[in-house]
C-alpha cells in the first residue's frame, strides 16, 4: 500500500532530479556564452572609428554577454535567498565580487570562458549539495525564474529543439488527454498533466 510518506518521498526525488538537471547546465551555458562572443562583421579591434560623432561600436554582439550576465544574476539572487533562509554562509567563488550596493553585478569582464565556468561551479555544487535542505523551503517563484531562464538559454544556444508529439498523452490519474512535456534537459525530463498536475517521466525517445 502506498502511503503519504511514500508519495512525499517520490515528490522529493522528482524535485531533486529536476533541481540537479537544471543546475548541471549552468557551468556549460556560462562557459559557452562567455566563449562565443560573436564578432561583428563590420570593423575590427584594430580599425579606427571615424565620423558620426557618436560612441564607438562594440566589437562583438552583446546578446551572449547579456545572457550570461542575466543567468549569473539569477543564480546569485537565488543562492543568496537560499543562504538567507538556511542561515548559512554563501559558497566562495574565487575573489569575484557578487554585489555592489546590493545589486548583483554581471560576470567580471576579465573572466573568459574557463574563468567564468570556474567561478560558477562552486555555487552550483553548493546548491546541489544542499538540495535536501532547500526542497522544504519551497522557493517556487525563484526556482521557476532561474530554471525557465536556463531552459530558454539552453534551447537558444546549445540544445536541439524538442521533438514534441502531435497528440498529448492520456493522464492515468484524471483520464484527460492533457499530458505534455514540462521540461527536458541533459537526457532527463518530466511530463505533466495540464489538468490535475500529475507528473510522468518522458516515455522512451518520444519526449512526451
Amino acid at each position: 500500500m502506498i502511503t503519504a510518506h511514500d508519495l512525499a518521498d517520490a515528490a522529493e526525488r522528482r524535485w531533486v532530479q529536476r533541481f540537479e538537471a537544471h543546475l548541471d547546465q549552468v557551468p556549460v551555458l556560462i562557459e559557452f556564452l562567455r566563449g562565443h562572443r560573436v564578432p561583428l562583421q563590420a570593423g575590427s579591434l584594430n580599425e579606427r572609428v571615424t565620423g558620426g560623432g557618436g560612441e564607438a561600436p562594440v566589437p562583438f554582439r552583446l546578446d551572449p554577454v547579456d545572457d550570461a550576465d542575466d543567468l549569473w544574476a539569477a543564480l546569485i539572487e537565488y543562492t543568496t535567498e537560499v543562504g538567507e533562509r538556511l542561515h548559512m554562509p554563501l559558497p566562495h567563488s574565487g575573489n569575484e565580487i557578487w554585489r555592489a550596493n546590493t545589486i548583483v553585478q554581471g560576470i567580471p569582464a576579465h573572466l573568459g570562458a574557463n574563468g567564468a565556468r570556474r567561478a560558477v561551479f562552486p555555487i552550483v555544487a553548493w546548491l546541489i549539495d544542499h538540495a535536501p535542505r532547500i526542497h522544504p523551503l519551497e522557493l517556487t517563484d525563484s526556482e521557476d525564474h532561474l530554471f525557465t531562464l536556463i531552459r530558454n538559454l539552453s534551447a537558444r544556444y546549445v540544445v536541439p529543439p524538442i521533438d514534441r508529439p502531435a497528440h498529448r498523452r492520456v493522464c492515468t490519474v484524471c483520464g484527460e488527454q492533457a499530458v505534455r512535456v514540462a521540461w527536458l534537459l541533459g537526457g532527463t525530463g518530466e511530463a505533466e498533466c495540464g489538468t490535475c498536475g500529475a507528473t510522468y517521466a518522458p516515455e522512451g525517445n518520444e519526449n512526451s
